[in-house]
C-alpha cells in the first residue's frame, strides 16, 4: 500500500465514523423523545383518573 491509498483509508474510515456517529445519536434523541412522551402520557393519565388513589397499594 502506498502513501496514498492509506491517507485514502484514514479519510474513508473517518468519514464512515462520523456518519456511524451522527446516525446512531440522531437515533437516541428520537428513541429519549419517546420515551419522554410515553411518560408524560402516563402521568396525565395517572393524574386523570384521580393520582391513582388506592391502586398502588403495597402488598406488605
Amino acid at each position: 500500500m502506498t502513501r496514498t491509498d492509506i491517507i485514502l483509508l484514514a479519510v474513508a474510515a473517518n468519514v464512515a465514523v462520523m456518519t456511524l456517529v451522527r446516525l446512531m445519536k440522531t437515533r437516541r434523541d428520537a428513541l429519549v423523545a419517546d420515551v419522554q412522551r410515553q411518560v408524560d402520557a402516563r402521568r396525565k393519565r395517572g393524574r386523570a383518573a384521580g393520582d391513582g388513589a388506592g391502586k398502588n397499594r403495597d402488598a406488605a
